[in-house]
């Protein structure tokens, strides 16, 4: 029985050949990473590189649904590493256990997923993808509360201009989050890149920002 066929058909034949050969980046293996990566593992996107630098401790636990507290003390990107090739021995893992910066030589790839935690490092990714023409499928949680919206060049602006961030903000990371909001936008982030990669554009959150609130059970979608 082939692995995928419980979505594979779902998404037809050619689409999914698309999925496969695809090349996806992942930037933080932390709360949104960590779903973000099993699920691009498990539908079969063929080949994924992820950056972090961190250090795995207890009070990621709440969230970070990849990892156990046996593996508290090491390096984030050496935990996944193994465990997505355990889940899916067919795809190609490529781990960085390093902080992304506008140095950094990163590989060709299809399209990155922002997963970091705060707002200093994704300005880095304006440079080091969106510049380059690489999409960046953004997505930012606090409390009950998540926002998620897609930068695609030639559609879109850049996550600098979109939310009017100066060059160089202070680097503010956000830890109160309930830990079913990070699953959440971490599944639509990779509904969006499954979008983009198969070529329905018109379905994704293009020049629009959907804020989701599991507190008052409101997704509010809104036009940027």
């Amino acid at each position: 029985m082939d692995r995928y066929n419980r979505h594979s058909e779902l998404i037809g034949k050619i689409d999914f050949h698309k999925i496969k050969i695809s090349k996806i980046a992942v930037v933080g293996s932390g709360g949104l990473g960590s779903t973000v990566l099993q699920l691009l593992a498990r539908i079969g996107f063929g080949e994924i590189h992820h950056w972090d630098y961190a250090i795995l401790d207890l009070p990621d636990l709440n969230r970070q649904i990849l990892y156990n507290p046996k593996d508290i003390g090491k390096p984030k990107v050496e935990i996944a590493n193994q465990k997505l090739k355990e889940i899916n021995p067919d795809i190609a893992i490529f781990s960085y256990n390093e902080k992304l910066d506008e140095n950094t030589n990163v590989p060709k790839v299809d399209l990155v997923i922002d997963c970091l935690d705060n707002f200093k490092s994704r300005l880095v990714l304006d440079k080091v993808f969106f510049d380059k023409g690489v999409p960046i499928i953004h997505a930012g949680v606090f409390r009950y509360i998540g926002q998620i919206t897609a930068f695609v060049p030639g559609k879109t602006l850049n996550y600098a201009q979109t939310f009017g961030m100066e060059s160089d903000p202070k680097e503010i990371t956000i830890k109160e989050v309930f830990p079913s909001i990070v699953t959440t936008l971490a599944s639509l982030q990779v509904n969006e890149a499954t979008k983009y990669i198969t070529g329905r554009i018109d379905k994704m959150l293009i020049n629009k920002i959907l804020v989701v609130d599991l507190f008052n059970n409101s997704f509010d979608t809104i036009e940027l």
